[in-house]
């Protein structure tokens, strides 16, 4: 039985946002483990038909901020700047004009900036500060930005496709606002690595979608895109699967998800004083996970729980006769 929201309202079913079918297949349920705002079990499912994977129900368009609180913006999985010069290589070396979707603080475009770059950002939350001198729209994505078709050279979204209620839109939106021969650049996570099998730790229920390799280039398809290139990395957000394993010992020792998080977080003195026999067992699983799972070997196998996916827009005169 489904608790309704702060305002009222009830979460929402919905149809696959890919293929528009109604045939979803359960794959788990989790909670908010990482902020904690409520108790409300999700369920991920996934469509039968193209193999999106979505939440259903999901929060409402209105009722989803509350999972934004302030503290959600203070989160760093790794030193920003070293993140940042890890996305500019992604770019191409030569500047032009650059859109940043879900822009936070600005620190992307303030570094791109510093490269030559012509740069504006969208953001919608107001709790993401960004420096005055940059030029941030504050509208949802895809929504009326007021920006003219074919104005960018490149579109970058880090982390943000999952967020979106409408990621078929917002692809229609890139693929609009890039120039002939334009580039998107989106990391998203990837349903089909072993983080996405067996950790069961996206970031729910903030992530609202769970894309793969096969689902991204029917996305681009759709929205007249090319695929280009697909890369497994684990310098952006993790995307090792590491904690798998430790994940998976917690469980058979008959702990929970959220018994892991608090586990994690502890120090190491503070795990053996807690629960010594369990703490040795936990750091001797972490040594193996740092074994099998090693980041050359990850990408190497392409089973990284993040990817980034380059889309280009296709020439002006490509497909004509």
């Amino acid at each position: 039985m489904w608790r309704c929201c702060e305002n009222g309202t009830m979460p929402e079913h919905v149809r696959c946002n890919l293929c528009g079918g109604d045939s979803p297949k359960f794959l788990f349920r989790a909670r908010d483990y990482r902020l904690r705002t409520d108790d409300v079990v999700w369920s991920v499912v996934r469509c039968a038909v193209c193999g999106l994977g979505y939440l259903d129900p999901q929060p409402t368009p209105d009722e989803i901020h509350r999972y934004y609180p302030p503290e959600y913006f203070d989160r760093s999985d790794a030193p920003a700047r070293e993140r940042y010069e890890h996305e500019a290589k992604y770019l191409p070396s030569r500047p032009g004009r650059l859109l940043d979707i879900g822009t936070a603080d600005g620190g992307f475009l303030t570094v791109m900036s510093e490269r030559g770059w012509q740069v504006e950002g969208i953001e919608a939350s107001e709790a993401a500060r960004a420096p005055a001198d940059l030029t941030v729209h504050r509208v949802p994505f895809p929504g009326d930005s007021g920006l003219a078709a074919a104005s960018f050279d490149v579109i970058t979204a880090w982390a943000v496709f999952e967020h979106l209620h409408d990621p078929a839109a917002a692809f229609r939106e890139c693929a609009r606002l890039l120039r002939p021969d334009g580039l998107l650049i989106a990391q998203v996570p990837n349903l089909d690595s072993a983080f996405g099998r067996f950790s069961r730790q996206e970031d729910i229920p903030r992530h609202l979608y769970f894309f793969s390799p096969r689902t991204l280039r029917q996305y681009a398809a759709r929205s007249g895109l090319a695929l280009e290139r697909i890369v497994h990395t684990t310098d952006l957000f993790g995307g090792s699967g590491r904690g798998v394993l430790r994940l998976l010992l917690t469980h058979a020792v008959g702990g929970t998800t959220l018994s892991y998080f608090d586990f994690l977080a502890l120090k190491r003195r503070e795990r053996f004083r807690r629960r010594p026999l369990f703490a040795s067992a936990w750091h001797v699983t972490a040594a193996l996970e740092r074994l099998i799972l090693a980041d050359r070997v990850v990408r190497t196998a392409r089973i990284s729980g993040q990817i980034v996916a380059l889309f280009r827009r296709p020439p002006a005169d490509r497909g004509s006769t």
